[in-house]
């Protein structure tokens, strides 16, 4: 059987099938054939196209010639409808020559437009995203500029991010600019970093959310730009130097630098320069810290699990520091919760231990007992607030999980004198599984369940007066979702059942939301934490053909800067894990 026949048993049995559907209004039968018509009308237009029937224009770009129809490239792209149908001379020509767009891009959006589909490689990608843009083929231009997001690593970011520029794409250039700040210690050791323009090098050097640890750094990429081709490059260095902020570079160093580099030494006015005190220090150096992973489920293989019994300490690019046995205890830890208080982290409750809780010493990496709680609970949340301790909500005995969940309404704060609990006002709603964050002087506790059904309510403590309030409610009914606090803003990330695909934004000052930068991996039953301005989720759980599957996936969003990006990997894929921010040890 020859491939024609093939095809045409397949659309005769998509026909039959397609026939079923079919349904009878009155005297008259409704033919459905929307399933099978759009494929055999494109296969037909290629046809014709191949056969040069009814072709009315020929474009032509770097001596390459494409033979098309009018009516389709119009009804492909805007810039050709605008071409095909007003007053420009284009419309009547046979042949177009379309400059400034590459040969082979455009054959790409020619057949794109006569089979619905292109295939964009590493290799043809920043070709085919100019000539897209260019030609307003909106599904290619947004086909590339996935592409190029989900590869962003320390060797493409700064080609990227130029290119997003040039194409105007704010979406990609910010998230592109947000990769290259966040590795730049990755990216100023590639050939494409001294490969840079001189202006697109200042740009970069020059922000405040460069994640250069120490300033020195940033003065010896410049000076190894600049010995690249001292030649050509000499006369940029002083107007480079002044993206340096001296005041935080240490005088020693300076000092002998100052002596062994010549080149450096001979700046005119560089005197000057290092003694101008005025320029603030860049954010990652104002904050340094590593984050804090444990407890959790995590995948065996072969659809099994089993309880993560370490402890991870990663750096803020997710590298693996360390790693740690829990103590007994804490091994099946799962419906524990905990927060950072004085540089140690402590921990509460569980499914296992119910009223335990623990004190991490993180200088010394040791852990202490510290008095029970008054209330068995998990599946409950922790917080801070004015430096005191508090635990909120949960479940208080799991053998009743699946009969008659019992919630806990009973609010503690930790008494470090007495090392005891002591009751504050209640709940107004007892919930479990809930996000949990302080902000201006207050705790603010997000959605939960009851009986395995998400909530929409927010709660509110005000340690002054002891009372709790309702805030506006959430959109839509969440739990387990994660709230971390920046800036006088809370947060929302992650979740468990709910739709929530992006950061939403909780503003106390107006009471209200605001929707912001979408993920880019699963991140149901994930961890959240603040590191600076910028969020860490963790981990996650999602579903594959009914089983569930861990993430170790790791997603950053910038606050700052509205971003999402991935960094490092976990070392294991986790899920309803913990994760905490301690200062850098």
């Amino acid at each position: 059987m020859d491939n024609s026949q093939s095809v045409d048993n397949e659309q005769t049995a998509e026909v039959s099938k397609t026939l079923d559907d079919n349904e009878t209004v009155g005297k008259k039968m409704v033919y459905d054939y929307s399933k099978i018509y759009p494929a055999w009308f494109l296969e037909r237009l290629q046809d014709w196209r191949s056969e040069g029937h009814l072709v009315d224009v020929t474009l032509c770009a770097e001596g390459k010639e494409i033979p098309c129809h009018r009516l389709v490239l119009s009804a492909c792209s805007d810039y050709f409808h605008a071409m095909f149908s007003g007053a420009h001379n284009e419309s009547k020509k046979a042949k177009i020559e379309i400059g400034g767009v590459d040969g082979e891009a455009l054959q790409l959006l020619v057949d794109f437009a006569y089979t619905s589909k292109v295939c964009i490689t590493t290799d043809n990608v920043q070709p085919l995203y100019e000539a897209a843009n260019m030609l307003q083929v909106g599904r290619v231009e947004e086909g590339c500029e996935n592409f190029l997001a989900a590869r962003l690593d320390p060797e493409t970011c700064l080609v990227t991010w130029a290119l997003a520029d040039k194409v105007s794409c704010t979406y990609l250039s910010a998230i592109a600019r947000s990769f290259a700040l966040k590795f730049f210690e990755y990216v100023c050791t590639t050939e494409e970093f001294l490969e840079l323009p001189v202006n697109f090098l200042k740009t970069y050097i020059s922000k405040d959310d460069l994640h250069a640890e120490k300033e020195e750094r940033v003065l010896e990429v410049i000076l190894l730009w600049v010995g690249h081709d001292l030649e050509e490059r000499q006369g940029y260095l002083k107007e480079l130097l002044e993206c340096v902020r001296f005041s935080h570079v240490d005088q020693h160093y300076l000092k002998n630098i100052m002596k062994t580099d010549k080149v450096l030494g001979a700046v005119s006015g560089i005197q000057e320069l290092i003694q101008d005190q005025t320029v603030q220090e860049r954010c990652c150096q104002i904050f340094q810290g590593e984050i804090l992973i444990f407890g959790g489920v995590k995948d065996k293989g072969e659809d099994m699990m089993e309880m993560n019994c370490n402890m991870y300490r990663l750096d803020l690019h997710g590298n693996l520091v360390h790693s740690t046995p829990l103590p007994e205890p804490l091994h099946d830890s799962t419906g524990t919760a905990a927060c950072v208080v004085k540089n140690d982290v402590i921990v509460t409750g569980g499914r296992k231990s119910p009223s335990q809780a623990w004190r991490y010493r993180s200088s010394l990496n040791s852990w202490m007992k510290l008095g029970s709680l008054r209330r068995r609970r998990y599946d409950h949340g922790m917080a801070v607030l004015q430096g005191k301790v508090y635990v909120v909500g949960g479940i208080r005995d799991h053998r009743q999980q699946f009969f008659n969940q019992s919630h806990v309404e009973v609010t503690e704060v930790y008494n470090e004198l007495t090392d005891s609990w002591d009751k504050v006002a209640p709940l107004l709603q007892a919930v479990s599984c809930f996000g949990i964050s302080t902000c201006c002087e207050k705790i603010y506790v997000f959605g939960g369940q009851i009986s395995y059904r998400g909530r929409t309510e927010v709660q509110c403590y005000n340690p002054t007066l002891n009372v709790w309030t309702f805030a506006t409610p959430l959109p839509n009914l969440m739990q387990s979702i994660n709230a971390c606090t920046f800036n006088s803003r809370i947060y929302l990330v992650g979740g468990k059942s709910v739709n929530l695909d992006h950061v939403l934004c909780y503003d106390p000052q107006e009471d209200c939301y605001l929707q912001m930068a979408d993920s880019i991996a699963p991140w149901e039953l994930s961890s959240a934490t603040v590191c600076g301005s910028e969020i860490y989720i963790t981990g996650g759980m999602y579903e594959d053909e009914g089983c569930s599957i861990g993430s170790c996936k790791v997603q950053c969003y910038n606050v700052k800067s509205d971003t999402m990006i991935r960094v490092k990997d976990l070392p294991i894929p986790l899920w309803e894990h913990i994760s905490v921010t301690i200062p850098k040890l």
